[in-house]
Parts: C-alpha cells; sequence; structure tokens
C-alpha cells in the first residue's frame, strides 16, 4: 500500500499482474458474448489493457495472449507496457496480425462503436470484408466498471489530494475575488499534488476541466454539458466553469473538484460561503444531503442503478424539491450518479433505465444538485466504492458547509 507521496510524486507504471488480471477478465466476457477478438484503440481503453498510451491497436483475442500492435512511440510503449509489442505502419498489417493470432476471418471483430470515428468504422468494413463487425464498447466498459485494489487506491489517494486542494480553498477565498482567479489557485495547487492536468470523458463532445468553480447567480447557469451545473464559462466557446464574476459575501460558492492520481479520477462537491449563507440556501444544501443519504442507505450489491435514481426522486419530491432537483425548470438533468475511473463518465449510471446492478468494486460519484433561482445552486457530491455491505465514501472533505469569516 502506497501512500499519498509515493502515488502522486513519482512516474509509475502499471504492474504486470494488473494488466494480465483485466485481459483475462476482459478475455471471460467475449466468450460469454460469443467474440472471436477485439481491436482496442480507444486511447484510455488502450491504457486500461496496456498501460501505455502510445498509439496503435491492441488486438485481443477470446483465447490466448493480445498483441499490441504500436505506432508510436515503440520505444516507450516497450518501457511502460508489459504485453508484446509489435511495431506496425499500416492497417494492412492488421488481417495478417489477426491470422497469427488464430482468428478466423469471417469470425466476429468487436470494435468500440460507442467511441471510434464512422470513418474508422468504414475503414474496418473494407479492411475485414469477411468478418463479422460487432460492438465492444459496452463490454469495456463492464469490466472497467469493477475497480481492483490497485485502481482504488489511486482513487483514494486522488480524495486526498481534493481534501487538501480544499484546505487551500478555505485560505483563499476573499472577497471580491474573481472566480477564475480562485479557481485558477486551486488548479495549481492541484497540478503541485501531482494531478495530470486533463480530464477524459467518453461522451461525444463531452469536455471537462478540473470540475465547476462556480458562485451565486452564475452557479444556476446550464450549459452543453451532460452535467447538473454548467457555470459561465470564460467565453463562449467553452461556455461551462469558472468565469470573470467576483465573488461576494453571502453567495453561494460550489467547489465541484475532480481529483486525479495516475489517471484515476474522483468526484466531490463541496458549498462554501463568505460570511452567512441565505437560509433558503442553507436548507438546500441540508436536502441535497439527506438525498445523498437515501441513496446511500438503498444501494447495495444486487440493486438496479436505475431504482436508486428514482429513490432519488422520490426523496426529492418528499422535501418538495423536485422542480428544482438536479436542474431548473425544464432544464433537468436525468442523473443524480456516474461512475469514475480512468474517465468521468463511466459505468455505472445512476439513471432511469439502467437495469444493471451494483456490484461489489464498482465505484461511483453521487451528486444531488438543487437549483434556487436567481440566487444559485446547492449541492454535494461524494464518490463512493461498492463493497459487499454497502457503500463506503473514498471522498474525505467533511460534509458540510464550509464557512470562510
Amino acid at each position: 500500500m502506497k501512500n499519498f507521496e509515493e502515488l502522486a510524486g513519482s512516474y509509475n507504471t502499471v504492474p504486470e499482474s494488473e494488466i494480465r488480471d483485466r485481459i483475462g477478465r476482459f478475455q471471460e466476457i467475449l466468450r460469454r458474448e460469443g467474440i472471436d477478438v477485439v481491436l482496442i484503440q480507444q486511447l484510455i481503453d488502450r491504457f486500461y489493457f496496456t498501460g501505455s498510451i502510445q498509439d496503435g491497436v491492441v488486438i485481443i483475442p477470446a483465447d490466448g495472449d493480445p498483441v499490441y500492435l504500436c505506432r508510436r512511440s515503440v520505444a516507450r510503449a516497450k518501457e511502460e507496457s508489459p504485453l508484446e509489442i509489435t511495431p506496425f505502419r499500416s492497417f494492412k498489417e492488421i488481417p495478417p496480425a489477426l491470422e497469427a493470432a488464430g482468428i478466423p476471418g469471417g469470425g466476429r471483430v468487436g470494435l468500440e462503436l460507442d467511441v471510434i470515428p464512422a470513418a474508422l468504422y468504414q475503414r474496418y468494413l473494407k479492411l475485414l470484408s469477411d468478418a463479422s463487425l460487432v460492438d465492444a464498447g459496452s463490454l469495456v466498459r463492464e469490466v472497467r466498471a469493477v475497480k481492483s485494489a490497485y485502481e482504488i487506491e489511486r482513487i483514494r489517494a486522488a480524495g486526498v489530494q481534493v481534501d487538501r486542494v480544499m484546505e487551500l480553498a478555505a485560505q483563499c477565498l476573499h472577497d471580491g475575488i474573481r472566480e477564475v482567479d480562485f479557481a485558477s489557485t486551486l488548479e495549481k495547487r492541484a497540478r503541485e499534488l501531482g494531478h495530470q492536468g486533463i480530464l477524459r470523458m467518453r461522451g461525444f463532445n463531452q469536455e471537462l476541466f478540473y470540475g465547476h468553480i462556480i458562485t451565486g447567480e452564475h452557479s444556476a447557469l446550464m450549459s452543453h454539458i451532460d452535467a447538473p451545473s454548467g457555470g459561465m464559462g470564460i467565453n463562449p466557446s467553452i461556455a461551462q466553469g469558472a468565469g470573470f464574476r467576483a465573488i461576494r459575501k453571502g453567495e453561494p460558492v460550489s467547489v465541484d473538484f475532480v481529483g486525479c492520481v495516475e489517471g484515476y479520477l474522483i468526484d466531490q462537491t463541496r458549498l462554501m460561503v463568505m460570511g452567512t449563507l441565505a437560509v433558503e440556501l442553507v436548507q438546500g444544501f441540508v436536502q441535497a444531503r439527506a438525498i445523498q443519504d437515501a441513496v446511500v442507505a438503498a444501494a447495495a450489491p444486487g440493486v438496479a442503478w436505475g431504482s436508486l435514481y428514482e429513490t432519488a426522486v422520490r426523496e426529492a419530491e418528499n422535501l418538495g424539491v423536485s422542480d428544482r432537483f438536479m436542474g431548473p425548470p425544464g432544464e433537468q438533468v436525468r442523473f443524480v450518479g456516474h461512475g469514475v475511473g480512468l474517465e468521468v463518465d463511466e459505468f455505472p449510471f445512476l439513471a432511469p433505465r439502467f437495469e444493471q446492478v451494483l456490484v461489489p468494486g464498482m465505484v461511483f460519484a453521487l451528486e444531488p444538485k438543487i437549483f434556487h433561482p436567481g440566487k444559485g445552486l446547492t449541492g454535494i457530491e461524494d464518490t463512493f466504492l461498492v463493497t459487499e455491505s454497502g457503500l463506503e465514501r473514498l471522498t474525505v472533505t467533511p460534509r458540510e458547509i464550509v464557512t470562510v469569516p
């Protein structure tokens, strides 16, 4: 078990045993689904299965050893990954590589159809004309949803990182500071604590920079991103997150910050205020925390993801805030939680119509938010690990409003 400084302050590679275990579990899924081989190309999926993001294609057969066809940098891939590395320069080399791996020409070949470009799919249709191309993106997400002890250790470390960022937040928040200046101070601290600065999202056209540090009435602004908050941003080309607004006493300050250690993310939101927060907003925070508590109490292995969303909605209705829950009227998002790991939008999704069930080892962020028209946003977010007996909170910052004199 490494401590935070060991994880966040050095360049570490993924152990071979971890990579082999991931591939083995994925191969079990491929055999279950009758898929002969999967070609992995998405950057983070490639990292998950190889320990390297170096450009290339990873051939994972249902049986046998995987092959990492690497375009560049081959030297770095050999340093970072325990897999067999084969240099390649042309897609025409893929069919011979499949044949060498014992994959039949007319077999079922899986692709990450949820993320690869249509042009790449069309290219594979011509390249593997005798094969049946099927989607394997959901299967990749399935295996990635259950975290190993190695992964959980890094998510825990990210929780320590965010808590240290919040310690600085309480020290540097002052009347008149602009959102962007407050945010950049916290972002700098996160970088000093080993944050990589890039947050990965799988969804099309989805992107995020550290999170959303948003205040006052601007914290209730929605935007294009699939999230229950948006913020103004510094220009229309980004249209989310911190803007140039000056923060004033008595206003809600929502610090939604995504920590990251060795690629692994944790998501936390805390509400701050300078001075005294209006009674309505304090009540909103208490209500959001009560909704989170209700979902945590209902969560356990075997419980459907969608049923936990329904629990949150029922609690919001009981508290009389359903019309302002997870967004202002007419703009509410239909989820209350999302998986986190190497990406911020992983399985599980606590959203309607998801019938999959929680499994020990899953990690997700639970973020009930309540909107107050003309005043701002209140809410809370914590990241939880599914255990055999329920949920364990991995974020460590106290679940209270942070009051700054």
